[in-house]
């Protein structure tokens, strides 16, 4: 029969979280499987010897889990249920851990603590990628509209804040539904993929680029003028029209070229981001009016 000891070293041992114990002063006193595991660390090398402190990202945390112990927030006192904290294993990965935790006592002296660590790696990577999902075109891999809305809002809250300009494009493709009726939704999917490929190549890291629904685009220019930004989309445009050159040669056809109609505006003082993505849309309606395989800058008569 096992005695009390011989049942908890197990417990301890078959535990799969990570169990780690410290004495008042901060060291390592009990070190299952689990965390041997999770920290890529014998315990031959951490009991009586490794501070607590040296698990936790950063540091300074393990004064942070403390003092959460000692107050009434996390469970009651004595106790921690749950509390989101970070460790760093011998590679120097960083984990995020669920710690629960309990105050360890002995005739009514506090002699230590102990935590259950449970490695949230998994379910993190899931929830990044369900919100990375949630937010991105799935054909191109841009941001979606949803996304749109949120970055702008953002944006033109951090404009008005700091007084930086801030620039919205749109941009809607010139002839291409007869191409997509003529070569097919595979080809069309081409070149939706392409026009992604060349905004994200012509970006700063700064600006960002949304597919808001079939062939129409945006990119927000975060500190850049109307001016600035123009330039920008004339570039980008050559860009996509010297890439159509080359990589869509191979089809024989009388169809014209796909090009693209770009509107732009700028934020302008006290104005709402329902009147701002107006203004730019207008402008890119306008440049597909007189042709398309333009940009065309929002003008202070556009009515709202």
């Amino acid at each position: 029969m096992l005695n009390s000891q011989d049942f908890m070293n197990r417990l301890v041992g078959s535990c799969p979280d990570g169990i780690i114990g410290v004495n008042r002063e901060g060291k390592v006193i009990i070190f299952n499987q689990a965390a041997e595991k999770l920290t890529g660390l014998p315990a031959s090398q951490v009991l009586g010897q490794l501070s607590i402190t040296q698990v936790y990202n950063p540091p300074e945390l393990a004064r942070e889990v403390k003092k959460a112990l000692y107050g009434q927030e996390n469970g009651g006192r004595g106790r921690l249920d749950g509390m989101e904290v970070e460790v760093v294993d011998a590679s120097g990965r960083i984990i995020p851990i669920r710690l629960s935790a309990s105050l360890l006592v002995q005739n009514g002296q506090e002699v230590g603590s102990v935590g259950f660590f449970h490695d949230m790696s998994e379910s993190k990577t899931l929830e990044d990628e369900l919100r990375r999902r949630s937010i991105t075109d799935s054909l191109t891999g841009l941001y979606n509209r949803r996304h749109f809305h949120n970055i702008l809002s953002q944006e033109v809250d951090r404009s008005r804040r700091y007084g930086r300009p801030l620039t919205l494009a749109f941009l809607d493709l010139d002839r291409f539904k007869p191409f997509n009726d003529t070569y097919g939704h595979q080809e069309g999917d081409g070149i939706l993929r392409m026009v992604s490929q060349v905004m994200t190549e012509s970006l700063r890291t700064m600006d960002q680029a949304f597919r808001l629904g079939g062939d129409e685009f945006s990119f927000i220019l975060v500190e850049t003028t109307a001016e600035q930004g123009l330039l920008a989309m004339e570039r980008f445009r050559h860009t996509f029209n010297r890439q159509w050159e080359s990589k869509m040669a191979y089809l024989e056809g009388d169809l014209p070229p796909v090009t693209m109609s770009i509107g732009l505006a700028q934020l302008a003082p006290d104005e709402k981001a329902d009147q701002f993505i107006r203004r730019a849309d207008l402008a890119m309606y306008e440049a597909k009016k007189d042709g398309g395989d333009r940009s065309l800058q929002a003008r202070p008569e556009i009515k709202i």
